[in-house]
């Protein structure tokens, strides 16, 4: 960790790395052309009337492995020369027989032109003295001997790749290697393909172990590399190299050493390596089996008929390749463990003689090696079994070592559903196929960046985590929509309420139904089932709100009832895709609503249980972009908008406490007492656990409760977030210890710093800045766990449009002279020009009693405009789900508004919000966006020029008025100085 709290050695230019990063870059040389130079005998030789593509092909096709390579054949030397200069090759096979030219003057002429692999293809045993010699410095790299067996094409080409990749691929800490030593071309011939087959086929069978099909693919490319060496002093250049790479060393006896060949030499080496690498001796001379038995070293007669299986053996007993079998020490078989989790299962009862005869000898962390678990048989190797006590304590420390592993592995992980044990918190899991919507990706980018950068541990008293998540993908809306026959029926122009009720009335597939089920099994905890939309939560339409989100206890006795709750909320959530309000943004963007898709996202509810309440410590929304800085505030250093209870409060509108990271003891609003017992919290939402049984088909707040800030009280939940304001004296009092009304001021943590919540929010935003490469909001709760320890959950984390200044935009004295509104606090950048019509709220009949209807009637007249551009003006805040902070409308109401202006009015003068959906939307879509203080100075509405312009409509509440001249909007992104003029006339 750095200093400070800082994020430690991550450098988000440099050195940041997305999951899987290192994967990506494994065997980045391939061998995918290979020029094959031989006279037409040689070639009928190889294909023994075969295709030798096919063949190559064949071996691949049959261990499962992508991109076989293409040879190309030509019958000559300079043939061969002029193909090189033409096309690009990776590797060149010749035979030694070719009719222009020697073959050592070929390969030296051919690396001339391209400075590739060239390895020599015999086909006579007696060529081999020839042209083999170990040490000696050739323009041929290797020299291998045909035998007739195809699977040598295989063992060649991966034998380059290995040559080309080991180097960096070790470097990785993901990939280990076996050296072979060997100075036979024959016998590594023969060797070298076995040694491949059987790593591919271990490969094959850890790869279905992996956590979604993506890391599957990925890890093939972890498969142990191979390092041939002909002489002693080059396996020892090479032990020496990659010795904590090696995992294992097969050995001929005799070659040279010093440039003498040494009948020992393999007895020699092993000497000199560490024991526990295991070692395999190999040799035609029998008499060497006693030598190798005496020093306990495994030995292979070279001339074994059986020489395939004792190979295996050795893979299998001393590689850890192949099942786990679990023996007592006398070698009686009790169990066999072909994957992690059968092993973990035999773990936990296998008697405690057997587990000290598999630590004693290193069989796990040597299983476990060969399985990619790199780090987990370090840890193991690195504890003897005499470190313990007790027999059980060395179950417990190998069980918790695995799952401690497991877990880790899971972090910033997307887990296939199938793949899926829910063993562990923080996960994110995939269920179906297709997108996982804009939300869904949010958070597994979310959980990405979280696990990347360590800022999960990086604090003391507080753990960041996010929520266990499960995401339906897209694929099953699509199957939804054609299993019920939707398609038609959501391009007709229905009411939310008939959409709801055909939705709800429809079957989801019952896959997903068994799917649900088993999750459900597992998930005893309140849900929050969430939209997931692709549209949701984009780089420049965000979609904010507009969909549906449902809240559930989850705790009914009957699983059934609990499954029908959960399948109504995901069909509720589709239905929410095709609701007026959402058609109505979206061809405000310009897209076709029938072009939506869906996916559902489910996540554990964060909070405590305060008897027939759930709630968060506190929940909220920190922006890394301020849209209202009020000095010293600045726009670049964001706000967190913090409220105690669910976080419906925070986007919703209503009153809660905004803070900059930057100046916690700086709250807009909360300068006296006074102000904030006006404008602090005043309610609180919990999710109500006493009622099971409920109908979602009433409403998304159904199932939620509206509380007052004493209930908290009762449940003490207040300590490190209120302050009692004391009548007595019309003072502040942090904390909740003296009698008085309690304020929600967040007191204990911003001036006290009982949490480092502050400084959480600020690591956060700079690093989900950092990681989308723009601003961001995210979502945000508190809890504490069963210990009592805090926790702190990103619940989500969406690109944040700023409508960042594209270009510089001045406006002049003079403009603003005549200015009919002008604003210090405006939003966005540029020039609106032509709007005529205008819709404002009369200041002097506005009462927060009718807010309601006053959003009826101004979605009436957007109705009737239909297309045509207008500017809206009214108090307080617009979309807000409180009616008495401003008017409640949807976005369906206003979706014509070109131009939106918030007023203060005396005797309402509602700070303006931040974080709220509909306030995300407006500005996604580049809304200039005014607020007006009330007796401002440098901020007005020329009132009397509105009233004075002829009105279209005659309504209760609000004026529809048109313009003879053309009105203008600027808006100057850098200063916030935003006006709305006449345009002028020739």
């Amino acid at each position: 960790m750095g200093p400070e709290g800082t994020a430690g050695d991550i450098d988000y230019d440099a050195d940041y790395r997305p999951v899987f990063h290192d994967f990506y870059e494994l065997i980045k040389h391939r061998v995918g052309r290979i020029l094959l130079v031989s006279s037409l005998y040689d070639a009928f030789t190889l294909e023994e009337e075969g295709l030798l593509f096919e063949q190559i092909s064949g071996e691949y096709r049959d261990l499962l492995l992508p991109f076989p390579p293409q040879v190309i054949r030509v019958s000559s030397a300079s043939d061969g020369l002029e193909e090189l200069r033409n096309e690009r090759y990776d590797l060149i096979i010749t035979m030694a027989r070719i009719s222009d030219m020697e073959c050592q003057d070929f390969a030296a002429r051919a690396k001339e032109i391209q400075d590739i692999p060239v390895v020599l293809l015999l086909t006579e045993m007696a060529d081999i003295q020839y042209y083999h010699r170990p040490g000696a410095v050739m323009s041929i790299d290797k020299v291998f001997y045909w035998n007739g067996d195809s699977a040598l094409y295989l063992a060649i080409t991966k034998y380059i790749e290995d040559t080309m990749n080991i180097a960096h691929d070790t470097s990785t800490g993901l990939v280990r290697a076996i050296l072979v030593i060997e100075d036979s071309p024959r016998y590594y011939s023969i060797f070298l393909p076995l040694i491949y087959t059987e790593i591919m086929q271990q490969t094959r069978a850890l790869i279905t172990e992996g956590l979604n099909e993506h890391e599957e693919r990925l890890r093939i490319r972890s498969r142990p590399k191979i390092i041939l060496a002909e002489t002693y002093e080059e396996a020892m250049e090479m032990y020496k190299r990659y010795r904590h790479q090696i995992m294992g060393v097969i050995s001929d006896v005799k070659y040279k050493r010093n440039g003498i060949m040494d009948g020992e030499a393999g007895f020699r080496f092993a000497e000199e390596i560490d024991d526990e690498i295991p070692i395999l001796l190999q040799s035609s001379n029998v008499d060497c089996a006693s030598m190798a038995a005496d020093r306990g070293i495994t030995f292979i007669d070279k001339n074994s008929e059986s020489i395939l299986q004792e190979l295996r053996d050795f893979f299998t007993d001393s590689l850890g390749f192949g099942e786990f079998v679990f023996t007592r020490p006398d070698g009686t078989e009790l169990a066999r463990a072909s994957d992690l989790r059968e092993f973990i299962e035999i773990v936990e009862s296998i008697p405690i003689d057997s587990l000290k005869f598999h630590g004693s000898a290193h069989h796990f962390s040597n299983w476990l090696k060969a399985r990619g678990e790199i780090d987990l048989a370090r840890r193991l190797r690195d504890v003897k079994v005499t470190d313990f006590e007790l027999g059980e304590e060395i179950r417990e420390f190998l069980l918790d070592s695995i799952n401690e592993s497991r877990r880790v592995k899971q972090l910033g992980v997307i887990t296939d559903f199938n793949k899926q044990n829910f063993e562990f918190d923080q996960t994110f899991t995939r269920l179906g196929g297709g997108s996982l919507g804009g939300k869904g990706r949010g958070i597994a980018f979310l959980s990405m960046l979280l696990n990347q950068s360590m800022i999960t541990s990086q604090f003391e008293g507080i753990e960041v985590k996010i929520p266990e998540t499960i995401v339906i993908a897209t694929d099953e809306f699509d199957r939804f929509i054609l299993d019920n026959e939707l398609h038609d029926f959501i391009k007709e122009n229905r009411t939310d309420e008939e959409l709801s009720e055909r939705f709800l009335s429809s079957r989801i597939s019952d896959d997903l139904r068994e799917s649900l089920g088993r999750f459900l099994d597992h998930a005893r905890w309140p849900i929050a089932v969430r939209s997931s939309s692709l549209l949701e939560d984009s780089q420049n339409q965000p979609f904010a709100g507009l969909y549906s989100t449902y809240i559930l206890p989850n705790n009914c006795d009957d699983d059934g009832t609990r499954l029908e709750q959960l399948e109504q909320a995901i069909k509720l959530v589709y239905a929410s895709a095709f609701y007026k309000r959402v058609k109505a943004y979206i061809r405000a963007t310009g897209l076709i609503p029938e072009e939506e898709k869906m996916a559902v996202v489910i996540q554990r509810l964060i909070g405590n249980r305060h008897g027939d309440r759930f709630y968060p410590s506190y929940s909220g929304v920190a922006q890394s972009h301020n849209f209202y800085p009020v000095h010293p505030l600045r726009r670049e250093e964001g706000v967190a908008s913090l409220a105690l209870g669910l976080g419906k409060i925070v986007v919703d509108g209503e009153k809660v406490l905004s803070v900059s990271p930057d100046h916690p003891n700086v709250i807009p609003g909360f300068y006296t007492p006074d102000d904030v017992f006006k404008n602090s919290q005043n309610h609180f939402y919990a999710l109500n656990m006493s009622e099971s049984c409920f109908d979602l088909g009433m409403g998304e707040d159904i199932t939620l409760s509206k509380l007052p800030i004493p209930t908290a009280q009762e449940d003490g939940t207040l300590d490190d977030i209120a302050s009692t304001f004391d009548a007595n004296d019309g003072r502040l009092r942090d904390g909740v210890g003296t009698d008085g009304p309690k304020l929600i001021t967040f007191a204990g943590i911003l001036k006290y710093g009982k949490l480092p919540l502050i400084k959480v929010i600020k690591e956060l935003l700079d690093i989900g800045q950092k990681g989308m490469g723009r601003a961001v909001e995210i979502e945000l709760a508190g809890r504490h766990n069963d210990a009592g320890d805090p926790e702190f959950y990103v619940v989500q984390v969406r690109p944040l449009v700023t409508m960042r200044e594209r270009s510089h935009l001045q406006i002049g004295e003079a403009e603003e002279s005549d200015a009919l509104v002008l604003s210090d606090r405006a939003m966005g950048n540029g020039i609106v020009s032509g709007i005529t019509d205008v819709v404002y709220v009369r200041p002097e009949t506005f009462d927060t009693t009718e807010t309601m209807e006053i959003a009826r009637e101004i979605g009436t007249v957007n109705e009737q405009l239909d297309g045509t551009p207008y500017l809206l003006i009214g108090p307080g805040r617009w979309g807000t789900r409180d009616r008495f902070l401003g008017v409640p409308v949807e976005w369906d109401q206003i979706s014509w508004a070109k131009s939106i202006v918030e007023v203060q009015l005396e005797g309402f003068r509602i700070d303006p919000s931040h974080g709220t959906h509909f306030f995300h939307n407006i500005t996604a879509l580049g809304i200039p966006y005014f607020t007006i203080g009330f007796n401002k100075e440098g901020e007005n509405v020329d009132w009397e020029w509105f009233d004075a312009q002829k009105a279209v409509g005659s309504y209760k509440h609000i004026r529809h008025i048109r313009s003879e001249v053309p009105l203008t909007v600027k808006v100057d992104g850098r200063s916030g100085r935003g006006i709305v003029t006449t345009e002028p006339t020739d």
